[in-house]
């Protein structure tokens, strides 16, 4: 049986965000599932993103069910926290974070709320996944980033490469020049190189 894909969305989003790339992974034969995390600001937190994440998988597949994990901006965080500490590497071979803000950004302090706390450059929440991170051991990863991605200023905003914070140091990481943060979503080549990644993994 082929292994299910679930996507995860970022702050502001919804499941609706994958539309273009849920497409083209289904034009290919991959079911895929795509659930809303709410609050859609995360205000109340990674964590609890991350537990709407393992009820709704467990729900539509059982405890199981081998899946393929992408994620997209916080919606990878939320993955991370979920599969260091939900138990969710144990059924997960390949993750996929498209634009996410492994170390942090500069942008958080511009909104309310814990969601938004927790991605703030040097937060114990960060610090605690980074500390977790042994758990990939014999999971595929992979990370994608465009150098124009404003929506992520790491600690050192002064860099000449500002989305640097997307360049996750024990994942594949892959540069794509995408002019913008949620352009990374429409983009064909990197849907078709995450189609040849799952093909390769499946």
């Amino acid at each position: 049986m082929p292994q299910s894909i679930v996507l995860v969305h970022g702050i502001f989003n919804s499941g609706y965000v994958f539309y273009c790339l849920k497409k083209r992974l289904e034009a290919k034969g991959w079911k895929c599932f795509t659930p809303d995390l709410k609050p859609f600001d995360c205000r109340k937190g990674i964590e609890n993103w991350a537990l709407q994440l393992k009820n709704a998988i467990d729900k539509k597949y059982g405890e199981n069910h081998k899946i393929i994990l992408i994620g997209f901006s916080m919606g990878g965080i939320a993955a991370r926290y979920y599969l260091q500490n939900l138990e969710g590497h144990k059924r997960v071979g390949l993750f996929i974070a498209i634009s996410s803000p492994h170390y942090g950004s500069y942008l958080a302090y511009l909104y309310p709320g814990k969601g938004t706390r927790q991605l703030r450059p040097g937060n114990n929440f960060l610090d605690s996944l980074e500390k977790g991170e042994q758990i990939y051991h014999g999971i595929s990863l992979y990370s994608y980033w465009t150098p124009f991605d404003l929506m992520i200023i790491p600690a050192t905003s002064l860099m000449i490469i500002p989305a640097t914070s997307s360049v996750w140091k024990i994942a594949n990481n892959k540069r794509y020049f995408c002019l913008f943060h949620l352009q990374m979503l429409f983009d064909k080549p990197l849907a078709e190189d995450i189609c040849k990644i799952i093909f390769q993994h499946s």
